[in-house]
């Protein structure tokens, strides 16, 4: 259960990740969602989804292996 509750946050992190840089003003990949938002730029904002989609599924399938791999149960010879 803990390897599935630090991938979740890890997500939350992802998710997070627009608002830490829009209130900073860090440079990333949240801030240039917003700066693609506001500026209407649909590819920009497509590309970014798509972005942090991808790295949303790509962590949850490693959670997803890392919970398999350390069950007993679920190994198999």
């Amino acid at each position: 259960p803990v390897v599935a509750y630090v991938g979740v946050q890890l997500a939350y992190l992802i998710e997070g990740v627009v608002i830490v840089e829009t209130v900073f003003a860090w440079p990333g990949i949240g801030h240039a969602l917003v700066h693609a938002i506001f500026g209407r730029d649909i590819a920009m904002v497509q590309g970014t989804a798509l972005t942090l989609g991808l790295l949303y599924v790509a962590l949850n399938l490693f959670v997803d292996l890392a919970c398999r791999s350390i069950d007993p149960r679920e190994r198999t010879l």
